[in-house]
């Protein structure tokens, strides 16, 4: 049974935990308070949605698709039901992007067959 921790330190069980481990000096607790505020943004962080495999080719591709300047403001966001939702950071971008429209989809469609896009949709959402 392990000792209470106010006790003095067991010292048989720190020469067999000091050869199994192959620890130099006694382990201690080494941690920084933080409040929940200050952890939250970083475990957000490291939540994105989890992306397909065909939305990360399109995006390596974007730029070469609608060119360098819309795709500042533009990425592919996901596929559903045949239709690909791309995300638009900026309100007027999405007429620009309406103009090009079926130039882009025919391009999708011969590039990217087994994707089998039909439809292209633009949502507004700020990065």
């Amino acid at each position: 049974m392990e000792q209470p921790r106010k006790s003095k330190r067991n010292a048989a069980r720190w020469d067999m935990d000091k050869v199994r481990y192959h620890l130099s000096k006694p382990l201690s607790p080494n941690r920084e308070i933080r409040s929940f505020g200050e952890i939250l943004p970083d475990v957000l962080e490291g939540l994105e949605q989890p992306q397909s495999e065909n939305i990360l080719i399109l995006r390596k591709a974007w730029s070469k698709l609608v060119g360098a300047q819309i795709a500042k403001h533009s990425e592919p966001g996901f596929t559903k039901d045949f239709t690909l939702y791309v995300f638009v950071d900026l309100p007027g971008w999405m007429p620009e992007l309406e103009r090009i429209k079926r130039i882009l989809l025919q391009k999708l469609q011969s590039q990217y067959r087994e994707l089998r896009i039909r439809k292209l949709n633009f949502l507004l959402e700020h990065k």
